[in-house]
């Protein structure tokens, strides 16, 4: 990657010497060798990878006030860039005795690198300092800059042990897709952690926040399905059909059709048969054609007809429409409910009669469609 302390090696020194004189609590480094600069300056120049990382770590976990801008000097002075890695370790390293010199420094590193650096302190300052981390949060103007932060902070705070105090935040704040966003990325990294950790978060949300309980549940059945395929199915089986946990089927199927369509789709039909099954069935369905339309295709003709796949084959007709009116009526005739199956040959025949009424009108005269939906399609009043 480009150098990313160069511009902003002048203006990080005089945040350095500023937070010198305001420090009023200093970790003391791990036990170790001590910092010496020439060491860091001889990492850096190490071309053997885990050398090189082994000896930079070792040298960024003395840091402190005192050799900090002996630090990042050693570092402009290198010929070697440091990593995304490494630069991540030095700000959290420089984060633990003085966060604001660090979140400083960060904002005023090259644009292109801003969002990284920032975010690598503001984890770290959240682990150890929430609501102070949280304060300086609200001096950003940049909202997508702000946007990215809060995601870190979330992170952060629960990495340091406040899963239930970020919980409060993140629920806090008013319903949007922003907030979406946040419970997404909280449910991610306790599934990392723990399938029962992620399963317990979900469950505990509060009766009265039923908007949000749904939400936490959904995103907690995504990550679920991603990490624990296995505890996502029996979890998500075990509460269908709940209010606030509907679309929860949908996204541990969707993550599993384009892997093993077979067992996807099985275990859809297994549920209890209703609107939110075929809906689910339709919409993995649906995804699964538009991201890979030959594999989907191929799969669904291979399957005998049937009432669980009735939404499958729905969406499949409804995707050939407009290009190949024919073949789309073809999948239509698979659909096994005579009502789904003539409502769907009708939008099919209103569609082709828009374009080539002609065309419709052949079709219809040797089709077995009764009058009331031959009608409906050349747009007869009954």
């Amino acid at each position: 990657m480009n150098r990313i302390l160069l511009a902003s090696l002048a203006a990080g020194l005089l945040v350095a010497a500023f937070s010198l004189g305001r420090l009023s609590v200093i970790q003391a480094p791990s036990p170790g060798p001590s910092f010496r600069s020439d060491s860091l300056a001889a990492a850096l120049d190490e071309r053997d990878w885990a050398e090189r990382t082994y000896r930079f770590s070792e040298q960024v976990r003395q840091l402190d006030p005192s050799n900090l801008v002996e630090a990042l000097e050693a570092i402009e002075k290198s010929s070697a860039d440091l990593s995304r890695d490494e630069m991540r370790l030095f700000l959290s390293a420089w984060t633990r005795f003085d966060p604001k010199g660090a979140f400083e420094f960060a904002l005023f590193g090259p644009e292109q690198h801003r969002r990284r650096m920032a975010g690598a302190v503001i984890y770290a300052w959240a682990q150890r300092d929430p609501l102070a981390a949280r304060s300086a949060l609200l001096g950003i103007q940049t909202t997508e800059l702000e946007r990215v932060l809060e995601e870190r902070f979330v992170l952060g705070w629960i990495s340091g042990g406040g899963l239930q105090d970020a919980h409060d935040y993140v629920e806090g704040l008013p319903p949007s897709k922003r907030r979406e966003l946040l419970v997404s990325q909280i449910a991610r990294a306790l599934a990392r952690e723990s399938a029962q950790v992620t399963i317990d978060w979900a469950e505990n949300v509060g009766l009265g926040q039923e908007r949000f309980r749904r939400t936490v549940f959904n995103k907690a059945a995504g990550a679920l399905a991603e990490y624990h395929r296995d505890r996502a199915v029996e979890w998500v089986g075990s509460h269908f059909g709940e209010p606030h946990t509907r679309g929860s089927a949908r996204l541990v199927a969707l993550n599993w059709a384009e892997s093993d369509p077979d067992a996807a789709f099985e275990w859809l039909s297994s549920l209890p048969n209703g609107e939110e099954r075929s809906e689910a069935v339709g919409f993995v369905f649906a995804y699964w054609l538009k991201s890979h339309p030959a594999e989907a295709s191929a799969w669904l003709d291979a399957r005998d007809p049937g009432l669980a796949l009735d939404p499958a084959m729905r969406a499949m007709a409804q995707s050939k429409r407009e290009a190949d009116p024919l073949l789309a009526i073809e999948w239509a005739r698979r659909i096994h409910d005579p009502g789904t199956r003539e409502r769907t040959l009708v939008r099919i025949g209103q569609v082709w009669f828009e374009r080539d009424p002609e065309a419709t009108r052949r079709w219809l005269a040797v089709s077995d469609l009764p009058e009331a939906a031959s009608k409906s399609i050349l747009g007869v009043r009954r």
